[in-house]
């Protein structure tokens, strides 16, 4: 609009300087012949008739200019309408991805306390194995300790035998001489004799069953703890198959998630490149013509509107390497 206003000024004085030049002409030659004059008001025709034709020309090429200008705005709000699509485009999308985003990390978190739980539970199964395997060895070093004292007692009746073997040999040996003063005497020694014999066969009957009964208990005991323990270790590699699947299931999703954040860089570099384009369109028409103010405004807004958008997108991509 200045310049158009500048170039109607300039108009204006062009046409005041043909007034005063006729104006000059015809007072100069006012004092001369009347031929003289007929000629300066020709001239003054001649010099109006190319001021139109020029202005003529001006204004064609003000129009030409004009509508190259509305063309160049047009296709310059096109692409800011374009710009805007995108944007709103890449808002929405990345909207999408921190909606996975925080499902990936809640779904990380929950795979990571389930692995958690079961190291513990794996290690107390592992620390109930040893307790049971401690529990195994100390009831089978008990029961090797009572066999020998089976064994210890199964000497002492031995021994015990031949006292008494040497008893009745003695008590043979005085029924056939007088070694015993009366008959009462032989039968209360007699009756000691045969019950120190019966008192002992029951302690070594009695030693017998508790020491059998005592090895059926260890055994059965150990069987349990046997069947017990296939049954945790059963348990564990259940355990560790499942961690591992969590594992693999992790990398999965790690690697999906690395190939959205790529395709999210990928769009943030379109739109940056749709971005220096704008500026450089709109560089190009403001060497021809100034932008106005509001137009400067807007690229500004467009500007910041894409930086933002940058520094979002770095930001979603430095948390996908980290994460």
């Amino acid at each position: 609009m200045t310049r158009f206003a500048s170039e109607d000024a300039e108009d204006a004085d062009d046409a005041e300087d043909a007034d005063w030049f006729l104006t000059a002409i015809a007072s100069s030659s006012s004092a001369r012949a009347a031929p003289t004059v007929d000629d300066a008001r020709a001239i003054a025709r001649a010099a109006r008739g190319a001021t139109r034709a020029s202005k003529a020309l001006e204004a064609r090429a003000q129009g030409v200019v004009a509508a190259a200008l509305v063309a160049k705005r047009r296709e310059r709000d096109a692409r800011f309408e374009l710009c805007e699509r995108r944007e709103r485009d890449l808002r929405s999308m990345q909207e999408r991805i921190r909606a996975d985003v925080g499902r990936f990390e809640a779904f990380v978190r929950e795979n990571e306390v389930k692995r958690v739980s079961a190291l513990r539970r794996e290690r107390e199964e592992a620390r109930a194995n040893e307790l049971r395997d401690e529990r195994l060895r100390e009831m089978r070093s008990e029961s090797k300790s009572r066999a020998e004292a089976s064994r210890a007692l199964d000497k002492d009746v031995e021994r015990a035998r031949v006292f008494e073997t040497f008893l009745a040999r003695v008590a043979t040996a005085a029924t056939n001489g007088d070694a015993f003063e009366d008959i009462a005497d032989v039968l209360g020694r007699h009756d000691t004799l045969r019950r120190t014999r019966d008192s002992l066969r029951a302690s070594v009957d009695e030693s017998h069953s508790r020491v059998e009964c005592t090895r059926a208990a260890h055994e059965r005991t150990i069987k349990h703890m046997e069947e017990e323990r296939l049954m945790a270790t059963a348990s564990i590699a259940r355990l560790r198959q499942r961690d591992e699947d969590l594992r693999r299931e992790n990398g999965r999703l790690r690697q999906e998630m690395a190939y959205r954040s790529r395709s999210t860089a990928d769009r943030t570099r379109i739109l940056a490149e749709a971005k220096m384009a704008v500026r450089n369109l709109v560089r190009r028409c403001a060497t021809n013509d100034p932008a106005p103010a509001h137009d400067r405004r807007e690229l500004d807004f467009v500007e910041e509107r894409a930086r933002v958008l940058r520094q979002i997108a770095g930001s979603n991509v430095c948390a996908s390497v980290k994460s």
